[in-house]
């Protein structure tokens, strides 16, 4: 029988955890992460995240409501007020997967921000609308200097990479001694996972490649030289038009669902916002040990 080995542990992973479509889904059994056997190119992905991923009021500010209501800003404000008063209140912010850049807006009063994301749709979004520092490319294709940033953030980024362990080590060069590296991911250890399995939102191959629980993910950032100091189940505002479009793709077939969306739509409802914590989406603040590749 053919086997894997996992990207955080190297422990040898035999057979399938579970099918979702096409695609054929491992777990290994050692630290408890799950992954998509088959990891497409970075071609391959690239090609996912074109304006058609990004169009929609959550990811486009100038899509709906005015920016400040806009559910992603709302969360970035949040978000901002936490890594605040954990970490350095100023300084050089990197953030990883920018998309359309509205966190970077969000801490542009206070950090000298940049972003990174592999769609060239979504920084020219984040440049020209926004006027942000944003570069399209992945961490692996752009030169920074060692240890030249204070904030590193990767808002549901890991699990869309095709190599986990390989980021993070790169992400601990770049960032300074004691600097701070926020990522949020879902749990795949959660308890939606665990009521709805294959059906469960984040499940959702070959965007979500890889699949964390606490575990996992704190063995990932602690091989690579962070020190895990929290991790929350924080939340988020969220648009009832997206989480409408969100259950037409997850529930294609169900006459229900697009009822609901026109009716949503009738009422002008579609462009409410909502605070919403299915508790199934973990964010982990960790520093950077100071002897790490010292």
């Amino acid at each position: 029988m053919h086997s894997l080995r996992c990207n955080i542990c190297g422990a040898e992973v035999l057979g399938i955890y579970l099918e979702k479509g096409i695609w054929e889904i491992a777990r290994c059994y050692s630290c408890g992460l799950v992954f998509v056997k088959n990891i497409p190119s970075e071609d391959e992905l690239k090609k996912t995240y074109g304006e058609d991923f990004f169009n929609d009021v959550q990811k486009s500010p100038l899509k709906g409501s005015i920016l400040n209501h806009n559910p992603s800003y709302m969360n970035a404000r949040r978000r901002l007020k936490t890594i605040r008063k954990i970490g350095p209140q100023k300084g050089k912010l990197l953030d990883i997967g920018c998309a359309t850049g509205i966190f970077l807006k969000a801490t542009k009063s206070f950090y000298d921000g940049t972003g990174l994301d592999i769609s060239q749709y979504a920084t020219d979004f984040a440049v020209q609308n926004l006027g942000v520092k944003a570069y399209c490319g992945s961490i692996f294709d752009t030169y920074f200097e060692a240890r030249s940033f204070d904030v590193i953030t990767m808002w549901d980024v890991i699990e869309h990479v095709t190599d986990p362990n390989k980021y993070i080590q790169k992400t601990s060069k770049i960032i300074r001694p004691g600097g701070l590296l926020v990522l949020s991911t879902g749990n795949i250890d959660s308890l939606m996972f665990k009521a709805q399995g294959k059906k469960w939102h984040l499940l959702i191959p070959p965007m979500h490649l890889f699949y964390f629980n606490p575990n996992s993910i704190k063995r990932l950032l602690a091989q690579n030289g962070f020190n895990v100091i929290k991790i929350s189940f924080d939340g988020q505002y969220t648009n009832i038009g997206y989480i409408i479009n969100k259950l037409k793709r997850l529930h294609a077939k169900n006459k229900y669902v697009e009822f609901l969306g026109t009716i949503a739509k009738m009422l002008k409802l579609d462009r409410v916002n909502i605070f919403l914590n299915l508790y199934d989406v973990m964010t982990i603040y960790a520093k950077r040990n100071g002897r790490y590749g010292e």
